[in-house]
């Protein structure tokens, strides 16, 4: 039987990206993107009932501005994550940056500014439990990219999987979660789904965002040092990005790509 993955959308830059496209597609996946971007009025994604998985992506907005159409969306990740609305059962939620911040708020936590900026490769302090996590211990090298200003907190009933450092721009430092895990659906404060191309799309139409890091950073450095370091890393990012997400669909059951019998 075809499943269907729903893509949240908050940039037209900000995508699904090829890696995590063609996870998706290999395991059989019917992808359906809804947009919300900055000015959207409505919110009118698929029926729950007909969605196996949903990913909500990054974007500019904040998840804390008052909009209609981002409240209808954190009720729509709160329904799948909790399987709230009449018995439905659950379905697994991809968080990515402004989505992980979106499913934060709507299972209870909080989303607050940090002081700081990131956009380049950052470490990820994985916690015990992320070592042991079936999905999260796919990454074995704990870097992973970066674009944003905001962090959330782990909300109640959910499990911190990693966290990381930001230099705030007034010289301090402040320690902020990176991931968590409540039930079978995932927030992530990084960009699982970032492959080169992108970033390299990236560089010039968020070339502003670079000026977000502070007078301590000069953006034109900052983004060739992104674009250099991540050429390198990026091989390394897709295979263990993609080895995460099909084990995050086996654990919920769905098909992963991954032949029985076989590691993730």
């Amino acid at each position: 039987m075809t499943k269907h993955a729903v893509i949240i959308q908050h940039h037209p830059v900000e995508t699904l990206g090829g890696n995590f496209t063609a996870v998706l597609q290999d395991a059989g996946f019917v992808l359906t993107t809804v947009p919300v971007f900055a000015g959207t009025l409505g919110f009118d994604p698929p029926d729950l009932a007909e969605v196996d998985l949903v990913v909500a992506l990054g974007g500019p907005m904040s998840a804390n501005d008052d909009w209609a159409v981002l409240r209808l969306e954190a009720a729509y990740l709160r329904a799948a994550a909790t399987g709230a609305v009449g018995g439905a059962p659950v379905t697994p939620v991809v968080g990515v940056c402004l989505g992980a911040q979106l499913l934060s708020r709507a299972l209870g936590g909080a989303v607050a500014p940090t002081g700081g900026y990131q956009f380049g490769l950052r470490k990820l302090d994985v916690t015990a439990a992320g070592d042991t996590d079936a999905v999260f211990r796919a990454i074995g090298i704990p870097l992973a990219p970066t674009l944003h200003g905001e962090q959330f907190t782990v909300p109640p009933g959910a499990t911190l999987l990693a966290q990381g450092t930001m230099l705030r721009r007034d010289g301090g430092y402040v320690r902020i979660p990176m991931a968590f895990r409540y039930g079978l659906s995932y927030a992530f404060q990084f960009e699982p789904q970032l492959t080169l191309a992108e970033l390299q799309v990236w560089n010039r139409e968020l070339a502003g965002d670079y000026d977000l890091m502070g007078a301590r950073f000069d953006p034109a450095e900052e983004a060739a040092r992104n674009l250099r370091e991540f050429a390198r890393f990026a091989p390394f990012h897709e295979a263990q990005m993609a080895r995460l997400l099909r084990a995050l669909l086996a654990q919920a059951g769905l098909p992963s790509g991954i032949p029985d019998g076989t590691n993730a």
